[in-house]
Parts: C-alpha cells; sequence; structure tokens
C-alpha cells in the first residue's frame, strides 16, 4: 500500500487578504513562512525518504517544499496549479460585486462559466483530474504500488483532489479545503483510493 501526501502551501498576502488568485505567482508572507517552520518544526509533515516528490512549480509551493525538504529534486506538474481567475485575479468579492460577468461566474451553479480571461469550475475541474492522473498512474505500475508520492500545491487544487478521490462524501468542495500548511494523506491500495488522514 502506498500514499499520496497532499499539502497545501503556507499563507501569502493575498491569502490575508481575502483576494481571487490562483495564477499571479506571489510569494509565502511573513505569517506563512512562519506556519510552515513551526509546522516542520512540530514534525508534521511526512518524510521525503523514498518518496516522489512533486510541486505545482509557482514560488510559493516551491518555497513552502523547501522550508519543509530543503533543497531536494522534485517533479513539477503545472497541471495542478491553482485556478486561473483570468480577469479576478488579485481582487476581492467586495470590489467585484457590481461586474455583471462576476455574477454570472458566481452564480452558475453548473460551473460552466469561465472568468473573464481565465477557466471555468468545469475546465479546472477536468485539469486538475488529468494533473492527478499523472502522479495517481505512478502507484498503478508494480514499480511504485508500495511508494509514497508528496505533493505542495493549492487548497483549490487539494479540494477537487479529494472530491474526485472520495466522491461519495457529504464534503462539498469548501469543506475539504485545507488551513494553510495543512492537508491530507490519500491511502492507495491497487492504484485506487481507499481511505484517508488529515495531516
Amino acid at each position: 500500500m502506498g500514499k499520496i501526501h497532499l499539502i497545501r502551501h503556507g499563507t501569502t498576502e493575498a491569502n490575508t487578504a481575502q483576494m481571487y488568485y490562483g495564477s499571479t505567482d506571489l510569494p509565502l508572507s511573513n505569517e506563512g513562512v512562519d506556519i510552515i517552520a513551526n509546522l516542520t518544526a512540530a514534525k508534521a509533515y511526512p518524510k521525503a525518504d523514498g518518496a516522489i516528490l512533486y510541486t505545482t512549480g509557482l514560488l510559493r509551493t516551491e518555497q513552502t517544499f523547501f522550508l519543509i525538504y530543503g533543497c531536494r529534486e522534485h517533479h513539477t506538474v503545472p497541471e495542478l496549479r491553482e485556478y486561473h481567475f483570468g480577469d479576478f485575479e488579485m481582487k476581492t468579492h467586495d470590489q467585484l460585486m457590481e461586474n455583471e460577468e462576476y455574477q454570472a461566474w458566481i452564480n452558475d451553479t453548473k460551473g460552466m462559466t469561465p472568468c473573464p480571461e481565465g477557466e471555468s469550475p468545469h475546465e479546472f475541474r477536468s485539469r486538475i483530474c488529468a494533473g492527478f492522473s499523472i502522479i495517481l498512474e505512478k502507484h498503478k505500475s508494480q514499480e511504485y504500488n508500495d511508494r509514497n508520492s508528496i505533493l505542495v500545491c493549492h487548497g483549490g487544487v487539494i479540494s477537487v483532489i479529494m472530491g474526485l478521490c472520495f466522491p461519495h462524501s457529504e464534503k462539498n468542495i469548501f469543506q475539504w479545503q485545507p488551513e494553510p500548511g495543512r492537508g491530507y494523506t490519500i491511502h492507495i491500495e491497487g492504484g485506487e483510493p481507499i481511505s484517508y488522514d488529515e495531516i
């Protein structure tokens, strides 16, 4: 049995300001660095020895990875980057409230409406599904089925992955989202997710 560990990056200034941001390549805030450093000191994270290591390549995931694991070689999976909010990037709900395109986006319960110059929830989910398959497929092979993977990524990405892995859970996408620096360990058997623990 193998495990896939999903770790959300530390806090950024845009998190604190409650802005929509995904494709914007922000660094960790001082608070974000402290959160990750404290959790690392408390041995909250899985060990990297023998694991296959991943980030999404964005600065906040690279910084978080370095704070936890140091200068270790790792893969990047850009398909698992955060939601692309397009013209809504780096803006708050209050700033966008009078925007008709924003209203159309947040009121589309089917998730087919994209942000202007960005993506729709449906497109995001499809992208994350494709990106996570890159990691999951390794665990289906005899060579990797008892190894662990560690992915440092984003809150929205983790929410979608957990929803894909555990579709019968009563949690919605917002309830799946972990706090910065936290995440989940997915237990994999025969290449399929069977259970999870919180990090």
